[in-house]
């Protein structure tokens, strides 16, 4: 398997997979995703791998070069229906580490536990497995369709032995990525003002 930019074309074929595979209410629409992906720092994956007819699409990742702070947001994920099951997510994860050596990891938005939710609970513990670990920050997610909801802002590290990050640059890293992926959310700007760290009691 191996990574492939997206061109224009190409990232239609996404877009449409994305529609059936995300909640409508968690989608941008398709020309913001393209305007995103004309900036130098928004990029579009496609997982490729060959097979005995030629070369097929598995998989898509789109994600957000924080070059200052050297971080990515992972804005979306997922491999084709076709292929589901098959561990291809975590070795498109172990493939976009490769594409980015200098980062440090990449930020993920996941929802809040629920047990009643397996889905949910899956996703989260897939990426907990690769080690990923959650923040201590309460974090909003703008939404175009709907109102921002409450998620957990998690961070997958792409080097061992980073298990910790401040607040200080968490809280600077979710700035950024609202002035940038979710520029046009509305109300984003207000929402950053409910983003904080969460309270830690002192220890006895």
């Amino acid at each position: 398997m191996y990574l492939s930019k997206a061109n224009k074309a190409e990232f239609g074929a996404v877009y449409e997979d994305m529609q059936r595979q995300f909640p409508y209410v968690e989608l941008k629409a398709k020309e913001t995703f393209l305007t995103l992906s004309r900036r130098t720092d928004y990029h579009i994956w496609l997982a490729k791998q060959k097979t005995d007819t030629g070369v097929q699409t598995v998989g898509y990742m789109l994600v957000w070069l924080d070059a200052h702070s050297r971080v990515l947001w992972l804005d979306f994920i997922a491999v084709l229906r076709p292929y589901h099951g098959k561990g291809l997510g975590g070795r498109m994860l172990r493939l976009l580490q490769a594409k980015y050596p200098a980062c440090k990891g990449c930020f993920l938005e996941l929802e809040k536990a629920d047990p009643k939710d397996e889905k949910a609970l899956r996703r989260t513990a897939f990426y907990t497995r690769k080690g990923a670990f959650a923040l201590n920050i309460r974090y909003f997610c703008p939404q175009p369709h709907k109102p921002s909801v409450e998620m957990d802002l998690y961070f997958l590290p792409f080097h061992t032995g980073l298990c910790h990050l401040p607040d200080h640059a968490v809280l600077g890293a979710v700035r950024q990525a609202y002035r940038t992926l979710h520029a046009r959310m509305p109300q984003a700007q207000k929402m950053l003002r409910y983003i904080a760290p969460l309270f830690r009691p002192e220890k006895a």
